[in-house]
């Protein structure tokens, strides 16, 4: 599953070894960005073997916030059937907010692997 990043949404690539998410997420409706980023999940990730998240998100409303909770559960459902599952979350070095939503997400997984990522922010040049 490829779906493109939109003004609220972020860049989504899910492959049955990796999933990206990157960017900004409020969707005007939840739901309807989630479940078929939910599905594509449930049919990519496989049962065995490993499985690598990169998410770098810039800003989530609390409804997004439902949603990487669901996202989580099921990488730690996967983690707990013998998946090894390492979660990459990236942050702008100057975002404290996205380092302590990581480290929230972080302290509710028991057996992913979720590693925080400090991310040099992009410059114009």
């Amino acid at each position: 599953m490829e779906q493109a990043a939109t003004q609220r949404t972020p860049r989504i690539e899910i492959t049955s070894a990796a999933c990206s998410i990157v960017g900004e997420c409020y969707p005007e409706n939840i739901q309807e960005f989630s479940a078929p980023v939910m599905s594509a999940l449930r049919e990519s990730v496989p049962d065995s073997g490993s499985y690598t998240v990169d998410m770098e998100l810039f800003y989530f409303n609390s409804s997004s916030a439902k949603f990487l909770f669901d996202f989580f559960e099921f990488s730690e459902e996967k983690a707990a059937n013998g998946v090894t599952v390492k979660v990459n979350w990236n942050y702008r070095e100057d975002d404290d907010t996205m380092l302590e939503a990581g480290e929230d997400f972080a302290e509710d997984l028991e057996t992913c692997q979720f590693e925080l990522v400090q991310v040099a922010v992009p410059t114009n040049d």
